[in-house]
């Protein structure tokens, strides 16, 4: 097609530019308000979570909302435009069907009105930027609808722009978990299962408690205020953990425990009171052998912050054991009795992995030979040996050796580190001396460690039984065994 034929060439081109000019003026002029849409999406963050979903959360105390986390995000633009834009989002509780379709999940439906937008869901994205100087902002409406202990999907849609930039097709949606977080007073130095364990060692010379007796007061969420906390004794439990524990604890006597101080007080910002709770025994006596007692105590409920059901409680134990044995394990004084005769027997002996060894070569005064239990590669089990002396004496205490084995030229050590020690006349019926704890001897045979286990009071008995409870490499054992009155 020509155009313009009847027009000299130069005229033409001149005609030509003119036309390309005016269709020019013809599209700049139509609207100054139009935006080169090319390439240009308003969309959403891509979320905490995953794809598209974030994860809001809210501190509670007695069921008070106190505050908020992860409730605002931005919105953002492709490319930058020479414009303020206005974005306005909703909350699309529609959508839930499709979150849980896309999911394979049943989320909690919540009331109209739970949950808002600030500023009625408007942002502004400032001329040249990228993301909106203001942020979409979660709020809570009427929560007395919403059940605290649930996690609920917000689906939060960009809706509508002032200028109708279009929105992004996969990135217009924010699916917000929300969850409710109570902040709880709990106690805490006690083991996973509450149960604090204390022994009164009952000895010669008086009673003597071992185990850990302190608590400490402390919250889950720090909180904005000081808190003050109390702990009070929770008999009322003591029928219930037996039975759900299928124990036989008593309660504890009367008048034999306080709690030292009363009360604490956790720093407003703080996870923990600077001071502990100490258990204080009192009349020690009143705790009898043999039997098994039980305190539970428990934070007491008053307050903004109530106590958690479970890590506000926890539970002393006390069991008393005759303590006949110092815990300083010091040299036993008098003199080394003669062995001869001396005979032993043990629940068990390794035969398969080192030289031949039985019970009766920790009397042949040989520092390389000796007897140690089958190996254990697991947990250990207690393994017991019984010395019987043929005749009656009066022990003050023992010293004994560990025993040094080879096997494909390695070297091991095997000994007691913890043991009970019990004694008889008969070798049918026995009288617990106490317990033996130490440390692991190292040493070798040509220059062997000593051990000592040393009684409070002489004790008369021709037969000692040593259970060893807690022993070195893969075997408890001795290499030389002395006893000295």
């Amino acid at each position: 097609m020509k155009i313009f034929p009847f027009l000299p060439k130069y005229s033409r081109l001149q005609s030509l530019f003119s036309l390309l000019g005016g269709l020019f003026f013809l599209l700049s002029s139509c609207s100054k308000d139009q935006v080169d849409t090319e390439n240009l999406t308003i969309y959403l963050p891509a979320g905490s979570l995953n794809y598209n979903s974030g994860a809001a959360s809210y501190v509670t105390a007695r069921n008070n909302v106190l505050a908020g986390a992860g409730t605002a995000f931005p919105v953002l633009l492709t490319r930058a435009v020479d414009r303020d834009v206005q974005v306005v989002a909703t909350i699309d509780t529609t959508l839930l069907a499709v979150y849980d379709k896309t999911n394979n999940t049943v989320s909690a439906r919540f009331p109209l009105g739970a949950f808002v937008l600030e500023n009625n869901g408007q942002v502004r994205i400032p001329t040249g930027q990228l993301r909106s100087v203001d942020s979409l902002r979660m709020g809570l409406g009427q929560v007395s609808g919403l059940d605290l202990s649930k996690a609920y999907i917000v689906p939060i849609r960009l809706s509508s722009t002032d200028s109708n930039l279009p929105l992004s097709t996969n990135r217009q949606v924010m699916y917000l978990r929300v969850t409710f977080n109570p902040i709880t007073t709990q106690l805490n130095g006690a083991p996973t299962n509450h149960l604090v364990p204390i022994i009164i060692n009952r000895t010669p010379n008086g009673d003597v408690i071992s185990g850990a007796v302190n608590l400490t007061a402390g919250v889950n969420t720090a909180f904005g205020q000081a808190l003050t906390v109390a702990l009070r004794d929770r008999q009322d439990l003591l029928a219930a953990y037996n039975q759900a524990n299928q124990t036989n604890y008593v309660a504890f006597p009367a008048n034999s425990f306080a709690f030292s101080p009363a009360s604490v007080s956790i720093a407003s910002g703080s996870l923990n009171a600077a001071t502990a709770f100490a258990l204080a025994l009192r009349n020690t006596a009143s705790f009898a052998p043999g039997r098994s007692y039980l305190l539970p105590v428990g934070i007491v409920d008053e307050g903004p912050v109530a106590p958690h059901e479970t890590r506000g409680v926890a539970y002393f134990s006390v069991e008393v054991q005759l303590q006949n044995i110092d815990p300083a394990n010091p040299t036993p004084t008098g003199n080394r009795i003669d062995r001869m005769g001396w005979t032993a027997t043990a629940s068990s002996t390794d035969n398969d992995y080192a030289a031949a060894g039985t019970p009766a070569m920790v009397f042949d005064n040989d520092f390389a030979t000796g007897w140690h239990s089958a190996l254990a590669f697991g947990t250990p089990p207690a393994v017991t040996f019984t010395v019987d002396m043929q005749n009656p004496k009066q022990v003050r205490g023992f010293t004994f050796t560990p025993r040094y084995w080879d096997y494909f030229g390695s070297t091991y050590i095997s000994a007691p580190t913890a043991m009970r020690v019990a004694s008889s006349s008969d070798g049918v019926n026995w009288t617990v001396q106490g317990s033996y704890t130490g440390s692991m001897p190292g040493g070798t045979a040509a220059n062997p460690q000593l051990r000592n286990i040393s009684f409070y009071a002489p004790v008369q008995a021709r037969y000692f039984r040593f259970t060893l409870t807690a022993y070195g490499t893969y075997a408890g054992g001795f290499g030389e065994l002395n006893a000295f009155e």
